[in-house]
């Protein structure tokens, strides 16, 4: 354990006994705490029973975003044999997803997280209901008979499997390492896609994946990520607030005298932002349009892309599985080197060069399709698949970065709620761009429409240039208003909400901010 100069220290509190065992408490020159001395060994025996370290629950939070990844990104090759089996229209089948969308990042992100927070709900019971809900939304799938049969099972019961699964994860990684969350939370947050490689292989395969005994693969499929779902629920547990780990000394940090790459590059927030306070902020907003804007390309891309080839030609080759499944493959993997990019060039730059490279790369991807060069579009999608998801990777590493680990769970459910909107464009909006440019009226919207939709070349030409200037706006915005907040902001921020300024906020603090407003500067 590192040795506490008592100069660097606004206050120390010694020896403090908690159910884990004793700590100290700290106070840097922001007035932020840091809980220190509790070992996650201590912590889970006494949550879970027995003792874990933080790597096997970097495996338990990869677990939670492998298994809950399935009905999100195997939607695309899964939902392909069910709509034409079943007689739904397209526009019913992109519909089901914006569904799925809607009950995964509002309801199951925002609302159990809340719980979580608030100690009502345990992670170890929040993942054994996402694991029972898995097997009832593939149930579900197997026999819809009718568009309405998918909305309820796969949809709404398995977007709030898949929202609890996902928000389990990430807080997992975001809470017990504040020293060192860059390819940690990459690591696992990737698995939110590779995680359905093996069944999109499948569901690609006619000999495996066929009309006569599509059900059997469904109801396995669910039982399968059930089970995993179920085991990582033996893994994880949440860490005490301010917690911070014994061996990183957190006023160093705070001063800038750690040796951390990472924590140089990505130094911690300057204060436990509660979710009201990261809505009074500039860049708590900035996130929230620039995360709607990126993930609606990123979920265009998602499950538009094979759509697309298939509509150039391409399904039923190699290169059509190897664009379908390898887009999602690349995204996984993507996402920890990501983080660990971020780890030297910090997060905010990383952002936007991973914002411009996906919007850019999707003009690539049209450009293949359209001269129908297969082998070229297969090489783009996974190229730019491996940039795709990092609006997910990155709304967890930024508002832990800005705003504190605390309130992570809830302050990362309100950008993310917006995925309703971004699901809405990659689904049912962009179908219906599809549509009008197309030629055809609300008829083929609505599934009143009796003929068959063929969408021409210059309506997926709009779609994707939609999708493109999302993306290239999302970047803009992180670039210009996205830059951590300082203690003068949080200042600020709590005067403007009519709150008291905490007693921990250093006196010093407070002075500098009101010269800094009296001198009209500021960042």
């Amino acid at each position: 354990m590192f040795v506490i100069v008592e100069s660097d220290v606004e206050s120390v509190a010694r020896n403090i006994k908690s159910p884990y065992g004793t700590y100290s408490l700290l106070k840097d020159k922001n007035g932020r705490q840091y809980r220190v001395g509790e070992s996650p060994g201590d912590i889970t025996k006494r949550v879970l029973g027995y003792r874990i370290s933080r790597r096997v629950m970097v495996l338990g939070a990869w677990m939670c975003f492998f298994f809950g990844s399935v009905l999100e990104y195997g939607w695309g090759s899964a939902s392909t044999l069910v709509i034409s089996h079943y007689g739904w229209t397209t526009v019913e089948g992109f519909f089901n997803y914006t569904v799925y969308v809607l009950f995964e990042a509002t309801v199951a992100a925002y609302i159990f997280s809340r719980l979580r927070e608030k100690g009502l709900l345990s992670l170890r019971r929040m993942l054994w209901l996402g694991a029972a809900l898995l097997i009832i939304s593939y149930i579900f799938f197997a026999n819809a008979f009718a568009a309405w049969i998918s909305y309820v099972g796969y949809a709404m019961i398995g977007g709030l499997a898949s929202g609890l699964a996902y928000a389990a994860g990430g807080g997992v990684i975001s809470k017990w390492f504040p020293d060192k969350r860059g390819w940690r939370l990459g690591l696992a947050n990737g698995a939110w896609a590779y995680g359905a490689v093996p069944f999109i292989i499948i569901y690609t395969d006619p000999k495996l994946f066929y009309a006569a005994d599509f059900q059997f693969i469904l109801y396995l499929t669910g039982t399968i990520i059930a089970i995993g779902l179920f085991i990582a629920s033996f893994l994880v547990c949440d860490a005490p607030k301010n917690w911070w780990p014994a061996e990183v000394d957190p006023i160093a940090v705070a001063n800038g005298r750690s040796k951390s790459r990472e924590l140089k590059a990505n130094p911690p927030a300057v204060a436990q932002f509660t979710t009201q306070e990261f809505f009074a902020t500039r860049q708590g907003k900035a996130q929230m349009i620039s995360f709607t804007l990126a993930l609606a390309a990123s979920l265009f891309n998602v499950s538009l892309y094979a759509p697309f080839g298939a509509a150039m030609g391409f399904s039923g080759g190699i290169a059509f599985t190897v664009g379908a499944a390898g887009f999602a493959f690349t995204d996984g993997i993507g996402r920890p080197t990501q983080g660990w990019i971020s780890t030297f060039i910090g997060r905010r730059k990383a952002l936007t060069i991973f914002y411009l490279l996906m919007g850019i790369g999707g003009l690539g991807v049209l450009a293949a399709g359209l001269a129908h060069q297969a082998i070229i579009w297969a090489i783009l999608a996974v190229l730019t698949g491996a940039v795709s998801g990092s609006c997910f990777v990155f709304d967890w590493l930024i508002i832990s970065d800005y705003f504190g680990e605390n309130n992570v769970a809830t302050n990362w459910s309100v950008p993310y709620m917006l995925k309703v909107f971004g699901g809405a464009f990659g689904g049912i909006g962009a179908t219906t761009l599809l549509v009008f440019a197309s030629g055809y009226g609300w008829g083929a919207v609505t599934g009143t429409f009796t003929g068959t939709v063929t969408y021409t070349d210059l309506s997926w030409i709009l779609a994707f240039l939609v999708a493109t200037i999302f993306a290239l706006i999302a970047a803009a915005l992180v670039w210009f208003y996205e830059k951590k907040p300082t203690i003068e902001e949080y200042i600020k921020v709590r005067e403007k909400l009519g709150l008291p300024i905490p007693s921990s906020v250093s006196q010093p603090s407070r002075e500098l901010a009101e010269s800094t407003e009296a001198s009209g500067g500021g960042e």
